[in-house]
């Protein structure tokens, strides 16, 4: 019999140790953080108009970490692409960061292609495969990893690399407040909560199960409803969706009425951190929920900054989806479909 509390009685399920790796995330971070003291940004990568970030899947995951924790104090627009081609504004004084774990995403390998025909200024990070190549070739600035602390192998679980590579970049170019402090208080808050957040992922899992998780969150929050809706995708082989605060306030509420058994469990990401109006807006959203008689959960991260929420959520989503897989009695690590889709594009 399963217990979630016991990994001995799951290991069965998950032979990739996908549980081991999302233990890791503070570790990986350490790693990052540690790996960049010794990257330094040329003077010529701080003098750009617009930053692009370009990434599928998981790769991306720090794209979206940044646009939303980083929106109201970076100095140039930022833009996360999911596509094999770059926006048409991109030109020489655009900085187009290509972010693939494997290093081996066809639809970033010819973003790479399209960035050096504009003259963009490339940068970049991966594991390695082509597009480490790429960046050796065609970058002065970027980063390649080891991934030591993600014995899974899978990228989704390696969102250490991904999301605090992303923020180191942006970081070490001078494009926002300097995070160092942040980063190293946030590791130690996220330590000091791990046994928390894993008893309220194992609650949360369990009341998931057998319904749609869809996650409502707001402001700085809103990268990690993108990765959480990822993993349930992936990891818990479950369908999700995410809408954000105030947005979701303008239609979405008009749209729990039908049909009358809709199997969702709303999953509220809040904090001590949102605006005041944002967290008025988060308790009426609940109200309209309630009245709608869709049931919901509400996790607020502990944290004593924004990025440290951030970091404590990435934790939560990584641990909840993980769970929710086992109890579905799924190996977390196996991605069946898309695989199959890959093979067959490759035909």
């Amino acid at each position: 019999m399963i217990d979630l509390n016991n990994p001995k009685t799951f290991k069965h399920l998950d032979p990739k140790d996908v549980f081991g790796s999302t233990g890791l995330l503070a570790d990986q971070v350490k790693q990052v953080v540690s790996d960049f003291k010794s990257i330094n940004a040329p003077e010529d990568y701080k003098k750009i108009d617009n930053i692009v970030i370009s990434g599928m899947g998981g790769s991306a995951y720090g794209g979206h970490v940044a646009s939303s924790l980083l929106k109201d104090q970076l100095s140039v627009p930022l833009y996360v692409n999911n596509n094999y081609t770059l926006p048409e504004f991109v030109n020489e004084q655009s900085l187009v960061i290509l972010i693939s774990y494997s290093g081996s995403t066809e639809e970033t390998l010819a973003s790479v292609e399209d960035a050096k025909n504009r003259g963009a200024k490339i940068s970049g990070l991966t594991s390695g495969g082509k597009l480490a190549e790429s960046l050796k070739e065609y970058s002065s600035f970027y980063y390649i990893f080891d991934p030591k602390n993600n014995p899974s192998g899978q990228p989704r679980l390696g969102t250490g690399y991904t999301v605090f590579g992303t923020l180191s970049i942006i970081n070490k170019l001078g494009f926002c407040s300097d995070i160092n402090e942040q980063v190293n208080e946030g590791i130690i808050e996220l330590e000091n909560n791990s046994e928390n957040i894993k008893k309220k992922s194992i609650s949360l899992a369990k009341k998931i199960q057998g319904n749609i998780p869809v996650i409502f969150t707001a402001d700085f929050l809103e990268g990690n409803s993108h990765i959480i809706r990822n993993q349930f995708n992936e990891t818990s082989k479950s369908f999700s969706s995410f809408s954000p605060v105030p947005e979701l306030n303008h239609h979405l509420m008009e749209g729990l009425k039908y049909p009358n058994d809709k199997k969702l469990t709303i999953l509220f990401l809040d904090s001590d951190l949102y605006p005041p109006i944002i967290r008025k807006r988060i308790r009426l959203t609940q109200d309209v929920v309630s009245k709608n008689n869709i049931p919901f959960e509400t996790y607020s991260p502990s944290g004593s900054s924004k990025l440290s929420q951030v970091l404590d959520v990435l934790s939560l989503g990584g641990y909840l989806t993980f769970y929710l897989g086992i109890l579905y009695n799924e190996d977390p690590s196996l991605i069946p479909w898309v695989d199959y889709f890959k093979a067959e594009l490759a035909k």
